[in-house]
């Protein structure tokens, strides 16, 4: 398995895939490994075999044409029972390995499943409602029809994303989705299981299927026309509008026809998406043995293996957490890859500053978390360094870090395309530009006048790069915008109103879209945990502004409103210039209970095309709820990568106190819910379909 690992880690497309999967993948039999294959298994729905099923199996290739290719095909006979033999032509194989889907049709019926990549895949396999429904989600942003074609590494990763959710070997609950820190411990495993039961009710009665297909029609778009685009449309447009209620919500009435996978939903969800939780194991109590405390943001590299930073060093809930020391990797359906956590380098309670730089290192602000106490520690937090790794974690910077150019209290940390790194120092009101990458070179930009030592009134926080290059910088302590030129001269402050109007209040994260224009989640809360006054807001009023990245104004209409904001934290845009918000929760009183899930938000962006039908720029898409899922806990950070998935950290607990370990000890994946993105994201996202 290892061997396996490390093939994954070191080799190019051409060889790639060397096909392991989330903890212990496949319970494979034997392999098929000769250029001519046989596969065999069943077709399956409710526990019962189905006989007359066409079952084709298809190679989606990315650089061949045509993309999409039929291998080989059967007829279920009366046991459910199909068996075919496929050949991959050896001219192709030299360049590529397809990914492999299996497809069972009998009228408007169409059973799917991922089942592996190129000659490697398991010598049996079931295709039922489960495996459907996994590969809908997994794939939901590349399924055209009938047809499933992508990126690559989008495509390759999201094989064992669906495996995650469902086994293709048994056609059962994956065992990811089946046991801790999902199964029974949140809302995913139901949400799964009725949307099989969606499926299997298409099964039993072709009545079903026309109401699907109605159903998972986007105002504007033609109907889908088999069952595998229809759940694709679920995932796409997760809360449809139009209806109000459990009765009026035609997916989940279709959910309640057939029973047969259970635990299922009893009342209808904010959305149909699935929140898969990820803690670094099977576990989801909260001790010194866990992964991760507190992570803080997130980096996503080429091939879309996915870095997070924490905030605290792991501890049991009723326990102070000291600053945290790891730098965390994980493989892109969610392993932590071996080696995980790194150490060393300077790290240090790193908080929302993480990149990755044109080279493929990783950058970390390092802003010194810690619980209270630990300030009287002797491994009291330093909160004056930026860490630097290689991309296999070993680190490149010293024990200290890098402590040059004025570093204080660092938060956002973004490279720009040309491989410099900047810093936003929410301790004294700076900007650390490392050129090119050189710390020995450091530059500190002043974004107003010198504070009172200790005492910063602007708190930069959050950084982002236009198309220009420009840096844009949120400061949350004085409800402004800061842009600085790339050659780092502070070219405007933006005010936090506008002909008259209020556009920013406590801004935290900011976010270039594909225009490069520059979207800012406006808390209307946080002061941010660094020194100085604590300005703090009402959280009554959470928005999201626009700024235009040529007239450096407000779009029309900013800011925006309604959608599910809730102390909106960190923002992202998909590579269908969508809009998401990440959300640390409801405010309330310390130690009172709120029992609330948090939710994440969605919004129309700039570039109005992939937008449901009429809706214009800023206008939510998410329900009033947002999108909750009771595996969040608060967020502060979230990114996307190259299948469409969105990484979203659990930073703070729901129910916290901040001086007894508030950290959450998990990570939440959206599985295909957003438009791809060419990873790793420097500057404006670049669309990855």
């Amino acid at each position: 398995m290892k061997a396996w690992r490390k093939c994954l880690r070191t080799s190019s497309f051409g060889y790639f895939f060397c096909f392991v999967v989330a903890w212990s993948f496949f319970p494979f039999t034997s392999w098929a490994t000769a250029r001519s294959a046989t596969v065999q298994g069943t077709v399956e729905s409710g526990g019962r075999r189905l006989a007359g099923y066409r079952v084709s199996l298809y190679g989606s290739f990315v650089d061949h044409r045509p993309r999409w290719m039929l291998l080989g095909s059967d007829l279920s006979n009366e046991s459910g029972h199909f068996q075919l033999t496929y050949s991959i032509p050896k001219e192709l194989l030299e360049d590529e390995e397809p990914v492999l889907f299996l497809e069972a049709e009998h009228g408007p019926v169409m059973l799917a499943s991922a089942i592996g990549v190129g000659t490697k895949v398991p010598a049996h396999v079931v295709v039922n409602e489960r495996t459907t429904v996994a590969t809908a989600n997994a794939f939901a942003q590349f399924v055209h029809s009938q047809r499933i074609e992508g990126n690559s590494y989008g495509m390759v990763n999201a094989v064992s994303m669906a495996a995650n959710l469902a086994d293709p070997v048994s056609g059962e609950v994956g065992i990811v989705l089946a046991s801790t820190p999902n199964g029974a411990e949140t809302s995913t495993l139901p949400t799964f299981n009725s949307l099989a039961n969606v499926v299997a009710s298409c099964v039993e009665d072709d009545s079903n299927c026309a109401k699907l297909f109605t159903a998972a029609t986007p105002p504007g778009e033609p109907a889908p026309t088999q069952m595998l685009q229809a759940m694709a449309n679920i995932v796409k447009n997760p809360s449809y509008p139009g209806y109000d209620n459990d009765a009026d919500d035609p997916i989940f009435t279709l959910s309640q026809v057939a029973g047969t996978n259970q635990p299922a939903l009893i009342h209808r969800p904010t959305s149909w998406l699935l929140f898969l939780k990820i803690t670094g194991g099977f576990y989801s109590a909260q001790d010194r043995a866990n992964l991760m405390n507190g992570p803080g943001n997130f980096a996503i590299d080429k091939k879309g293996f996915v870095w997070v930073d924490t905030n605290y060093v792991p501890e049991p809930p009723d326990v102070f957490a000291c600053a945290g020391r790891r730098l965390l990797e994980f493989y892109p359906w969610g392993e932590p890859v071996p080696g995980t956590p790194f150490l060393g380098g300077g790290l240090s309670g790193a908080g929302y500053g993480i990149t990755l730089d044109p080279e493929g290192n990783v950058w970390v602000g390092n802003f010194g978390f810690e619980d209270p106490p630990c300030a009287f520690l002797p491994q009291a937090a330093p909160k004056n360094a930026v860490s630097e790794f290689r991309p296999d974690g070993s680190p490149i910077s010293p024990a200290q870090g890098y402590t040059d150019g004025g570093i204080s209290w660092p938060q956002g940390t973004v490279s720009d395309r040309q491989g410099n790194i900047w810093v936003g120092n929410c301790g004294n009101d700076t900007v650390t530009e490392f050129p090119s990458g050189d710390p020995s070179r450091p530059v500190n930009i002043a974004l107003g006048p010198t504070p009172t030592p200790g005492k910063p009134q602007i708190k930069p926080f959050g950084l982002s790069i236009d198309l220009k290059g420009n840096v844009w910088i949120t400061n949350p302590g004085n409800s402004t915008v800061s842009l600085i030129s790339p050659q780092g001269k502070l070219l405007k402050t933006l005010p936090s109103t506008y002909q008259g109007k209020t556009v920013l209040t406590h801004p935290v994260g900011n976010a270039a879209d594909i225009e490069g224009n520059i979207w800012v989640a406006n808390s209307d809360l946080v002061s941010t945990p660094c020194p100085g006054p604590t300005r703090q807001g009402s959280a009554t009023n959470p928005s999201i502004t626009m700024y235009q990245m040529d007239k450096r104004e407000p779009a029309p209409g900013s800011p925006f409103t309604g959608g599910g904001l809730t102390i909106p934290w960190g923002i992202a845009v998909d590579g269908d210039d969508m809009v998401w918000v990440f959300n640390f929760g409801n405010f309330v009183p310390l130690n009172a209970p709120t029992g609330i899930p948090t939710g994440i938000s969605r919004f129309c962006g700039a570039d109005t095309r992939k937008c449901p039908r009429g809706m214009h720029t800023g206008q939510p898409i998410s329900p009033s709820t947002g999108y909750q899922s009771d595996a969040f806990a608060r967020i502060t950070g979230g990114q996307i990568d190259p299948s469409g998935n969105i990484w979203m950290t659990s930073n703070w607990k729901i129910d916290v106190n901040p001086f007894l370990n508030p950290g959450g000890n998990s990570i939440v994946i959206a599985i295909g819910a957003a438009g791809p993105v060419n990873t790793p994201l420097i500057g404006p996202p670049v669309p990855f379909k």
